[in-house]
């Protein structure tokens, strides 16, 4: 019996006797109190696919489970087993509390606790918004209680059981239980990780769906690995399985209606600059976009959707904000407005001077018109791919070719780093030399001035590409039924504020972007009222007979149409922001990082003090933001 006694001490035995059964006891109670959360995400797959799809539902449930076993084991190694039996009733009750509001969370609005959910919770006057009821919190308790005895009698049971030292062969068969348990949950760990990363090759979206189904999800890719070292072809859309319903999205709301009567149908040419920001739109910089803007409309405090491309190109084309872009990669889902330019005959050409595999719009906005996409059409530098894309689509609408309307999308890169034009375009002076960037040496506040002239001689030869545009359209005599919109997908700032590039803040330079928008029949105007890349889906569709209420399909408000709109969203990977004329409220988008909730000034971008009044006063645009982010879920 000694013998077994100072066994069972060793960390490991501990383990394996006390902690993964009590992390099956956990896993079990999680799985059951997460079901909703499974039956959500998967109730539209057969049953072989329901099967499928439960392997990865209990190998990450069994990750968290694990990790809190792990916990427990630790504070067993160095408090002893008497601090251990409450340490593990306390760590296991937070944790279910957790799983328990996030799946409702997440059943009702289809996504995880965030930063946004929490502050709109604990802001004074959340009650104002959110009627919890007495019989909520009842219901809450008791389903606690109920858990809490659980898992205290499984502690009893293993953690703070003394029995099993003097019950050999019950003391052998636990650990030998255990060992066959924890190999088993890696083993499907192991298999959930590999499904998800043939299932991201090969554009199986039942798998894929999972990265934003499970709260901390962490899904594993082997693009690169599979590119790189076996040769595959990782970026193909043979395999893509486009949506167009059904599955967790409800996009759109309703099937849409149309006044088929409106004729003719217009051609649509969008042009989109990469990082283009808002203080571009000169006459020194850009004198054809100005022009262009003469006969147009020019939005002047527009923002884009993202601060980021692929959220400031899906905010464009969906006319949803951002934050729903990863569950519309994972379902393939292509947008409403291109649905209806198909539905509708017409032509496309999609003319890229960048890959449209990363960022994924193969998949996405353009994943139903394949064949259409030319984005790879020279190995030289950008300002080159875009000389070359300018002249396909002046080839395109020759007027032997162009028999029916048609949708057009130009997307330039020589402002995107590094940063290149023809040296005919160098007004702009002095400027770096950007081919051997050192982000050591060359990037600072001291170094932006050159940066920053040679980003304006490129915005500067984008502008002339766009003069050939438009006057190809108005020489085959096109332009006047030709809607034209010329903007950029997000801005670049040069350390204004002290970041450099994008992606990095929501203040005004990198999310604030020109929107110079030509619509046959509308008389030139400026409008200064606050708009975004939302905007352009329902003005679009109104545009092409669209009657539907804009609500059924975007989240915008036709830029034709006044409003008092008081705040945008915008969208990053794991942030987001509700932004003003002059505050922008940052948050995260994701739980494990539940501290970013901040009140910034557009700018400068300075902190504000988040006060009780301040977050008070927000409450009602919160509150709005929070239904937004699930009104496009079943």
């Amino acid at each position: 019996m000694k013998t077994l006694q100072r066994f069972s001490f060793r960390p490991s035995v501990a383990f394996f006797t006390g902690i993964m059964p009590f992390t099956l006891v956990n896993l079990v109670v999680t799985l059951t109190v997460s079901w909703p959360i499974f039956r959500a995400g998967n109730s539209d797959l057969d049953a072989w696919s329901q099967v499928v799809a439960f392997v990865p539902f209990v190998s990450h449930y069994f990750m968290l489970s694990l990790l809190l076993g792990l916990a427990v084991w630790g504070l067993s190694c160095f408090a002893g087993r008497k601090a251990v039996t409450p340490a593990a009733v306390i760590l296991s009750g937070l944790f279910h509390a957790l799983i328990i509001i996030d799946t409702r969370i997440y059943t009702i609005f289809h996504f995880h606790i965030n930063s946004l959910v929490w502050n709109i919770v604990v802001t004074e006057g959340a009650s104002d918004s959110i009627m919890l009821g007495k019989g909520t919190l009842a219901t809450f308790l008791g389903i606690m209680a109920a858990i809490t005895a659980v898992v205290w009698a499984a502690i009893r049971y293993t953690v703070g059981n003394s029995s099993l030292l003097h019950d050999e062969n019950r003391f052998r068969g636990t650990l030998k239980a255990s060992k066959i348990i924890f190999a088993a949950g890696i083993a499907l760990l192991a298999a959930d990780k590999g499904m998800y990363a043939w299932a991201d090759l090969h554009n199986n979206t039942d798998i894929t769906k999972n990265a934003k189904l499970y709260p901390l999800y962490q899904p594993l890719t082997v693009k690169r690995l599979a590119s790189k070292v076996f040769g595959m072809n990782v970026n193909r859309e043979d395999g893509v399985s486009v949506q167009k319903g059904g599955g967790m999205l409800n996009y759109p709301k309703q099937p849409l209606r149309f006044d088929n009567a409106v004729k003719p149908l217009p051609n649509i040419v969008v042009i989109v600059i990469d990082g283009l920001r808002f203080d571009m739109l000169d006459k020194e910089i850009m004198p054809n976009a100005v022009a262009l803007g003469g006969e147009g409309i020019v939005f002047e405090n527009h923002f884009s959707g993202g601060n980021g491309t692929r959220f400031g190109i899906f905010s464009l084309f969906y006319g949803i904000q951002g934050t729903y872009w990863h569950n519309f990669l994972g379902a393939r889902r292509s947008p409403a407005l291109m649905d209806t330019l198909i539905d509708k005959g017409y032509a496309f050409k999609i003319l890229s001077s960048t890959k449209l595999t990363f960022p994924e719009f193969r998949k996405t906005v353009f994943a139903r018109v394949p064949d259409s996409i030319e984005d790879e059409v020279s190995p030289e530098d950008a300002s080159v791919r875009d000389r070359i894309i300018t002249n396909k689509f002046v080839e395109f609408i020759s007027p032997q070719q162009m028999k029916q309307p048609f949708f057009s999308f130009i997307f330039y890169d020589s402002t995107h780093l590094p940063i290149r034009y023809p040296p005919a375009f160098e007004k702009f002076r002095p400027t770096a030399e950007t081919k051997e960037l050192n982000f050591f040496r060359d990037i600072g506040p001291e170094q932006m001035p050159v940066h920053r002239n040679r980003y304006m001689n490129a915005a500067r030869y984008e502008d002339s590409l766009i003069g050939e545009v438009v006057a190809a359209l108005k020489k085959n005599g096109m332009f006047d039924n030709t809607v034209i919109l010329v903007t950029g997908d997000h801005g670049d700032e040069f350390f204004e504020n002290g970041y450099f590039g994008h992606t990095s803040s929501f203040d005004d330079y990198q999310v604030r972007t020109p929107f110079v928008l030509h619509l046959p029949g509308e008389a030139p105007a400026v409008v200064s009222r606050m708009t975004s890349h939302l905007d352009f889906v329902p003005t679009i569709m109104e545009a092409l007979g669209c009657i539907s209420p804009p609500g059924d399909y975007s989240q915008g408000i036709s830029l034709l149409r006044d409003n008092n709109r008081r705040f945008v969203s915008i969208s990053n990977w794991d942030n987001a922001a509700v932004a003003g004329p002059d505050v922008r409220i940052v948050f995260s988008t994701e739980t494990y990082n539940m501290s970013t909730f901040e009140f910034r000034r557009g700018s400068d971008y300075k902190l504000l003090d988040n006060t009780p009044e301040m977050m008070s006063s927000y409450r009602a645009e919160l509150v709005d933001q929070a239904k937004r982010m699930s009104e496009f879920y079943r």
